[in-house]
């Protein structure tokens, strides 16, 4: 026989707060406050978890500000990194293309995830 715990609306928010006010994953939170299912950790913190979220947590973080060159020459040296990243970066994405392509020939696996495949059945 199953036996089926019911915990106050309290004692959920207790954990969902404890859950995201320290470093404990749902299994050190739920083996701490006892929890038979690992599961109501998440549960709660779905049910809960909003009325513990600060105007901080729901930030966004701010990316970083890049000023903007002042003069010709600061743009042109601006543009020529910028311009020599993007050639790193497209060669990067050649040298990765083609070691894919060499195992998959190679070592005859696919790598690659094909478009309209067909999902196995469970």
């Amino acid at each position: 026989m199953k036996i089926v715990k019911h915990y106050s609306d309290d004692f959920k928010r207790e954990v969902v707060q404890h859950y995201l006010s320290s470093d404990d994953s749902m299994q050190k939170t739920a083996d701490k406050f006892k929890l038979a299912v690992l599961a109501s950790v998440a549960q709660w913190l779905r049910k809960f978890g909003g009325e513990f979220r600060t105007a901080v947590m729901n930030k966004s973080p701010e990316k970083p500000k890049t000023e903007m060159p002042d003069t010709y020459e600061d743009m042109a040296k601006r543009i020529k990194e910028l311009e020599e990243a993007l050639e790193r970066e497209r060669l990067m994405n050649l040298a990765t293309n083609k070691m894919i392509e060499i195992a998959e020939r190679d070592l005859k696996i696919s790598i690659r995830k094909k478009s309209g495949a067909k999902q196995t059945k469970k």
